[in-house]
């Protein structure tokens, strides 16, 4: 058959050349046997993993190589999902996007044929930001387009007036880097220099931009290769008919999984501050979930208008809830999201921060709107997910790096060459508590399974830095029935050079983003301080290296969210602390035992320990009991305002959250039998009837932000809202149903909707 290359162009209709339908290879097999099916199966996923792979031995960019800040896909001819790789999920959760744009405006002029790559980084198009940079190569047989393949990587520097392109000051789209709709870089197995020439010159860092460039051909090539190579063996009916049944596969697993949840709609809300350098606004992101039958909708309603530089495009919300989806749901199907995709909807109107028409600033979404719509939609998620005990081990509370403090950092580095970077840190981040188990301590993130923390030594070698300390933070995981969220905290000096400029452009500061669930607490917040002009040089001249700011010497500095061209000197020592993970339930609930172990690992102070968790510890003895077991019950005793609270006492039904049950009335005079109640778990108080909001019923304490733990951050420092932690207790036993983290000015949130049905 005649491949697209050889068409010849077709005469112009009243002037105007007529749209090309593309040529898609569609034949399917439908008869492929299991053992066929799983070779091809599992040879697909891990074409996906070697084309990640040459991704990272091919670049030579820290946050490529080392960092891993990239993801490769398969997509159908008629781009469904086949798989996605096992890297940042949200980078290429928008690929589908930009290859249907591709599709759609390409295929006439200057067409689609065999050979040809699309680079695009166009956030209105099918990106999460513009340094999220995306290439697209159809793979042919028979002169049909027969899949894609896909990768994304983050760029180091792709232009527009801030280094790293993550401007604190942007108003618009037109103070970040230029937005490019799909092109066709690689035309017939060649790269275009001309278009590539243009494509660096936008770049202070066009050497490693050129690396990048190049890394992400040589991915596609690689997994056109072995696509073809089984296509060769197997026959190209098989390999598609494979490629349909993991799709199909994966639309029934989780229509099954959503078939044994309760249909109802679920929301969670967070905040993000200072739209702009020396705003001092909140900005509230509402998620909510609507769920009935084997389908999801997801909608943005409550959430506040595009402002400053907060915004995300549709194409970077809709990413971020693909991947907290992925993490719920999908998480044993390998990243297969194209059937799942068939079943969710995206309801969010254009003009918020979720949905930021042009010409809005979305340079900044990823650590801003998308991390953020993860850790809301892991909540909501979780919500939905009680009620099916084989789901729950698959609950997790919001992770840590919910909102990334990012600092770009770039200067002349010790070899006297320009650099530019970002905090590697960030992928340490922390996993929150587990519906079953503990949280893990640094452990990675909610929005990515495969990025890492490259070792100091990497980073020292790649940048004029030094680093004084990276150590897990005490007190700043969220406390819980579930917890041990702890993240990290390291600082940082120049070495090798005269200054490192700063562009701080983050969130997070003012009110903690990574929440607990069912009572948890929420992580701590992100903070920024310098030691301005300290005496660090005189330690290394004694040869001590300082393990704490406090031990310094110095004037200390609060580094604010949005702070562009802040430069550090030699005698400054700049700190970092990421947002941690929260808190899964009740910490009054968590074992005594466990909470003395946290204290001897580091993770919880002996403070945080009696205050928060109502554990007493003896220096000699270990906890003590008597003391223990008296503190919990005057901790219980101030939430419901009262003595006695009733005895905990566990009791059976049908959870819709995890200290929440329903149960029929019991058959009495007047009760219709079919009259379904909520009620506490833990001592079977009734609270509210089955579609009544549960939080109207129950007691609701309003505490300062300080009651979360010592970690977190006085509000006042960064906008002129008040913050306050909202309880919401049980009326008989005391136990902590729920809690939000909202500013004073917001209505409660209804967070559980069940459906009378």
């Amino acid at each position: 058959m005649t491949s697209t290359s050889e068409t010849a162009v077709p005469e112009t209709v009243n002037g105007n050349p007529p749209v090309i339908e593309l040529e898609l290879h569609t034949e399917t097999a439908e008869a492929i046997d299991p053992v066929t099916f799983e070779v091809i199966k599992n040879n697909l996923w891990n074409i996906n993993i070697e084309h990640g792979t040459t991704l990272i031995r091919t670049s030579g960019s820290l946050i490529v190589a080392h960092g891993r800040d990239l993801n490769p896909c398969i997509l159908t001819e008629d781009v469904e999902y086949v798989f996605a790789g096992p890297y940042v999920q949200i980078i290429t959760s928008a690929a589908d996007l930009a290859t249907r744009w591709v599709m759609d405006n390409l295929a006439d002029n200057p067409g689609i044929r065999e050979g040809d790559m699309f680079l695009s980084n166009d956030p209105w198009i099918g990106a999460t930001h513009q340094m999220d940079v995306t290439l697209i190569c159809p793979v042919f047989v028979e002169g049909r387009i027969f899949c894609w393949t896909v990768n994304t990587m983050h760029q180091n520097d792709v232009g527009g007036v801030t280094p790293g392109g993550m401007s604190p000051e942007a108003r618009d789209s037109f103070y970040e880097p230029v937005r490019i709709s799909p092109v066709r870089i690689v035309e017939q197995g060649r790269l275009r220099e001309d278009l590539e020439e243009m494509y660096l010159r936008q770049s202070r860092l066009p050497g490693m931009l050129g690396l990048d460039l190049r890394a992400a051909v040589s991915g596609n090539l690689v997994a056109q290769k072995r696509i073809l190579e089984l296509v060769n063996r197997y026959g190209a009916g098989v390999v598609k008919g494979v490629m349909r049944r993991i799709i199909d596969h994966a639309e029934k697993t989780f229509t099954k999984r959503l078939s044994k949840l309760p249909d109802g709609t679920w929301r969670a809300r967070g905040y993000l501050e200072q739209a702009l350098p020396g705003d001092r606004g909140i900005y509230p992101l509402v998620l909510t979930m609507r769920k009935t039958g084997a389908s999801l909708v997801f909608e943005t309603e409550g959430t506040h208008a595009q402002v400053g530089c907060l915004n995300s495009s549709f194409a970077g919300w809709r990413a971020g809830v693909i991947n907290a989806v992925t993490n719920a749901l999908l998480h044993d199907l390998q990243c297969a999201l194209g059937g799942p995709l068939r079943r969710i909807r995206f309801d969010a109107p254009p003009g918020s921060l979720c949905t930021a028409e042009f010409p809005g600033a979305v340079a900044n979404s990823t650590n801003f709107v998308i991390m953020l719509t993860v850790s809301l939609a892991a909540q909501v998620l979780g919500k939905m997910m009680i009620s099916d005990e084989n789901q729950r081990a698959s609950i997790c509370a919001s992770g840590g790096s919910s909102n990334a403090p990012i600092s770009g950092m770039s200067g002349i580095n010790q070899h006297g060459e320009p650099w530019g970077g970002l905090h590697m840190e960030i992928p340490a981040g922390a996993l929150g508590g587990f519906a079953l188990n503990d949280g893990i301590p640094t452990g990675g993130t909610l929005w990515s399974y495969g990025t890492r923390m490259p070792d100091a030594e990497t980073e020292e070698q790649d940048r004029p830095i030094l680093f004084l300390y990276r150590s897990e933070l005490e007190d700043s995981g969220g406390a819980g029935r579930w917890a041990r969220g702890v993240g990290p905290v390291a600082a940082q000096i120049t070495h090798g050079a005269d200054v490192i400029r700063h562009d701080v452009s983050a969130c997070g500061f003012a009110i903690p983003t990574s929440g607990g669930l069912f009572g948890g607490y929420p992580g701590a917040a992100n903070l920024i301080v310098e030691k301005r002009n300290s005496n660090v040089r005189d330690f290394f001249a004694n040869g001590v290296i300082p393990d704490s700011l406090e031990s310094l010497e110095g004037d200390l500095t609060t580094v604010q969210p949005k702070m562009n061209n802040l430069r550090q000197g030699p005698a400054d020592v700049h700190e970092f602390r990421l947002s941690a993970g929260g808190g899964y339930g009740d910490p009054l609930l968590r074992e005594p035992e466990r909470v003395l172990e946290d204290v001897e690992l580091g993770y919880v102070s002996r403070e945080a320990a009696t205050e928060i968790y109502g554990v007493v510890i003896d220096n000699d003895t270990g906890v003590d009991m008597v003391k223990t077991d008296a503190r919990r019950l005057r901790i219980r005793t101030e939430r419901i305002g009262r003595p006695p609270p009733r005895t905990i006492q566990e009791s059976d039904g049908y959870r819709v959250s995890e200290y929440l049950v329903l149960r029929p009335v019991a058959e009495l005079p007047g009760k219709n039998k079919n009259d379904t109640r909520m009620h506490c778990r833990m001592c079977d108080t009734v609270i509210c009837g089955m579609t009544e909001n549960y939080k109207d019923a129950v007691i609701q304490r309003r505490l300062p932000i300080s009651d979360a733990g010592s970690m977190m951050n006085d509000p006042g420092l960064y906008v002129d809202a008040g913050i306050e932690l909202r309880q919401f207790v049980c009326p008989g036993c005391g136990t902590l149903l729920e809690m939000e983290v909202a500013c004073e000015s917001d209505s409660v949130l209804r967070d559980i909707e069940l459906s009378s049905s």
